[in-house]
């Protein structure tokens, strides 16, 4: 009773690793769509090494196998050496580093003042030629604007002038005095 238990058990167990490989080894359909089946072709699979070839050799015995003790040591002695170099190295290199950042930064500081001071500078200059140009555009018109009472004026000028030498005694040129006059409004109507 025992063999026959024992012989079914492994018959049954034999039974699910034949039936079950052979289920891994096809592949599983879906039927989305009635009526139509879409075999899926079996594609090799494809196996990346993703570890780094020194870290794989790195159990693996050198080429010599009679390592003493204390040529393992020096190896080990050598090799911490070496690192040590290599660390004082970028430690100086990051000393270095660091002195040229802070250095950066003091001129990045000094350059950012002078900025801001030019700024302003250059913003207060501006306001004043603005101050400027409104006051010349000020000038310039009120100028304009008065050029016919200025020419008014200074025919009013001449005509007393010629009054007054008239009274002193001098003779009129003939028609100098009224024809100065018509020039200058002539020109002021232009």
């Amino acid at each position: 009773m025992r063999i026959v238990r024992n012989s079914l058990a492994v018959l049954f167990l034999a039974a699910l690793l034949f039936g079950g490989c052979r289920m891994v080894d096809e592949p599983i359909v879906v039927d989305n769509m009635m009526g139509t089946r879409v075999s899926v072709p079996a594609e090799p699979v494809v196996v990346v090494d993703q570890t780094d070839p020194t870290l794989e050799n790195r159990f693996i015995e050198t080429e010599q196998t009679n390592h003493s003790a204390v040529d393992s040591a020096l190896m080990w002695s050598q090799k911490y050496d070496e690192l040590l170099r290599k660390n004082e190295g970028l430690m100086e290199k990051n000393r270095q580093l660091f002195l040229e950042n802070s250095d950066l930064q003091q001129k990045q500081v000094k350059l950012q003042a002078d900025l801001d001071k030019t700024r302003m500078e250059l913003e207060d200059a501006n306001s004043f030629l603005q101050e400027m140009h409104a006051e010349l555009t000020k000038w310039k018109t009120d100028v304009l604007g008065f050029r016919n009472e200025m020419r008014d004026a200074q025919t009013a000028q001449l005509q007393a002038l010629g009054k007054v030498l008239q009274i002193l005694g001098a003779e009129p040129l003939s028609g100098s005095t009224t024809q100065v006059a018509k020039n200058t409004s002539a020109s002021s109507d232009q």
